[in-house]
């Protein structure tokens, strides 16, 4: 399929740092990636160009060309590493593949994000665009649709989701929810203090219409207790330390 083959691209993108033996080229990679993503935080993606990013990072263009075949990917890799290398310093408190933990990184995502608004409001945007490069789309929503989908690939294995649940659009519908409160809380459609109840409550109350049994339940009983007492309801992540905000 061409989204596997397009997903296989990136991930080969992703793991080149572990076969390169030198520190200098590592450094140089990090270095090209990290001013990517200021770019694109002080002046958007579409003005983002392998010249200005060259410069920046003190290599020839040509470097970049061959450490990435093009922008694009070269965007997508700076978008994926990034989430991928903060979401790896989160001191998670609940076992992985299970609600809590997927709220744990749903939250401390969010906490992050406020501090880094104009990127995410720069990568929504593209992510919301009908002309969205397909690397750069893709790798974005293949970064959150994996956390969501461990989860309820091990609902679906104890039987706790509807029988008409097609799982994987399940995980991949629950991102369009999530990007799309987080796209609105960029461009101020609500303010700070409300993104984490808005986009929890949206997400889970997406996800309880395909549970059932203990599950369910377990939404629902936590969904009252948002009603009830606001964000204290929810997991609160420890500090993260280690990571750079952009």
């Amino acid at each position: 399929m061409e989204t596997d083959s397009k997903t296989n691209l990136l991930k080969e993108a992703s793991d080149r740092p572990q076969v390169y033996s030198s520190p200098a080229i590592i450094a140089r990679r990090q270095r090209i990636l990290e001013e990517t993503r200021k770019i694109i935080s002080e002046q958007g993606i579409s003005a983002l160009s392998m010249n200005e990013v060259g410069l920046r990072a003190g290599v020839a263009k040509r470097t970049l060309y061959n450490a990435f075949q093009t922008r694009e990917r070269m965007i997508a890799t700076a978008i994926q590493e990034y989430f991928d290398e903060f979401v790896g310093h989160i001191h998670f408190t609940n076992a992985s593949g299970t609600m809590m933990h997927n709220l744990e990184r749903m939250i401390s995502v969010v906490q992050r994000n406020r501090q880094i608004r104009n990127y995410i409001k720069a990568i929504m945007s593209l992510y919301f665009s009908p002309d969205a490069d397909s690397d750069i789309w893709l790798a974005m929503h293949s970064m959150a649709t994996r956390p969501n989908l461990k989860w309820l690939k091990i609902l679906q294995s104890k039987k706790q989701l509807q029988p008409w649940v097609h799982v994987e659009r399940l995980a991949e519908d629950a991102v369009r929810i999530e990007y799309a409160i987080i796209n609105d809380w960029a461009l101020g459609r609500f303010p700070d203090d409300e993104i984490v109840v808005r986009l929890i409550t949206s997400y889970l109350t997406f996800i309880l219409g395909a549970t059932r049994g203990p599950a369910r339940k377990e939404i629902e009983e936590l969904l009252k207790r948002i009603d009830a007492e606001g964000v204290v309801a929810l997991p609160e992540p420890k500090s993260l330390k280690g990571i750079k905000v952009a």
